[in-house]
């Protein structure tokens, strides 16, 4: 493999040395696990000094293939998040070779398109927010708002607070994450329209009683639950896995569960892709009303075919009649996406306000 590599690096034509930018990107990319320091080395070696003669689409194609690949060099990296925003944007949205301190230098001297591809990478520090919600314009103010990843300093987030007043997309991110304080998130009702205050003001007080249940009586309604791990062919953790990769569904892998009437798994599922504790999840599930579940599937984007499925494994387990299923079902119709996360980001705040009280 080494002697392949080499052979190719001694022709000149730009034909050879697309074949072994081609050729070395495939290797890299197929056996990244799998290598040697001292091939990894040699991958990124030839790499970086083909770097100057690629053309802008074989740029692209690179930048593409080693964004999702830690082991690719951090001036590989750096070069490519440098380029013009097609070919940058994979670099700067997910390459995890890009350090702290680039990500910051990025931040403070590159375009708006660069900046709006950084406001999306999974994880942003807080001096890095800070620099994006400086100089950035409205879309990447909004982007780094909605980044459930991102971190604020306080000066950060009293400018989201107060760009909130006049920017209704920051608004509705704001009141979707749960790292906002219970003063901010009323701040932030206080900006909306009269009859959009009275009806958020109304879910919340109708939750209110569900989430002090769930604080209360969780850790007791999981020791005394009669949930079982059923016999199945389903990894659930692997399944999380490819959830999160976007290679399956969290509502087709939640129906496949109901089927085999396997609600702990569910739970687990749920509980992770929600950032929730898992006795809260289990809480839920075993109750005799809905509208805990209604809320986490709907915030996650379960659909309503596979909230049936789940429904009648819960009705099933609670020995409730097909009545009560069709009742949940059309409750869940009428639950909106952005009413679910909402619910969804006030639960989190709120049972981290109560566990905050209780360690207190």
């Amino acid at each position: 493999m080494i002697e392949d590599i080499l052979n190719l690096a001694q022709e000149t034509t730009p034909e050879k040395r697309h074949q072994l930018v081609e050729h070395v990107t495939e290797l890299f990319v197929n056996g990244a696990d799998s290598y040697q320091t001292e091939e990894i080395t040699l991958f990124n070696t030839v790499l970086e000094k083909m770097l100057p003669a690629m053309e802008r689409e074989q740029k692209k194609d690179v930048s593409e293939q080693l964004a999702p690949i830690d082991t690719t060099s951090s001036e590989i990296a750096n070069h490519l998040a440098r380029e013009e925003i097609d070919i940058a944007r994979p670099m700067l949205t997910q390459s995890k070779a890009l350090a702290s301190e680039d990500i910051l230098r990025l931040a403070k001297t590159m375009g708006q398109g660069h900046l709006l591809a950084i406001s999306k990478r999974d994880n942003l520090e807080s001096k890095v927010t800070d620099v994006l919600l400086e100089r950035g314009e409205s879309p990447v103010k909004q982007s780094v708002a909605a980044n459930s990843g991102a971190e604020f300093s306080d000066w950060g987030s009293r400018l989201l607070i107060k760009l909130a007043e006049r920017d209704d997309k920051i608004r509705d991110a704001l009141m979707e994450r749960a790292d906002v304080s219970e003063a901010d998130y009323e701040k932030l009702i206080a900006q909306m329209p009269s009859e959009q205050q009275k009806r958020i003001r109304e879910m919340r007080s109708q939750n209110e009683e569900l989430i002090h249940d769930l604080f209360h009586k969780a850790s007791k309604v999981v020791a005394s639950s009669k949930l079982e791990r059923k016999a199945t062919r389903i990894d659930s953790k692997a399944v999380l896995k490819e959830i999160r990769a976007g290679q399956r569904t969290l509502g087709k892998a939640i129906t496949k569960l109901a089927l085999s009437n396997n609600l702990l798994d569910i739970c687990f599922l749920l509980a992770e892709m929600a950032g929730l504790e898992q006795k809260y999840v289990t809480n839920v599930m075993v109750r005799y009303d809905a509208t805990g579940v209604a809320v986490l599937c709907r915030a996650l984007g379960v659909d309503n075919t596979d909230y049936n499925a789940l429904c009648k494994a819960r009705a099933m387990h609670n020995k409730q009649p097909q009545s009560t299923v069709e009742n949940w079902i059309n409750d869940y119709q009428s639950l909106t996406d952005r009413d679910a996360r909402r619910l969804l980001s006030f639960m989190k705040i709120r049972l981290s306000s109560l566990e905050s009280e209780a360690a207190a």
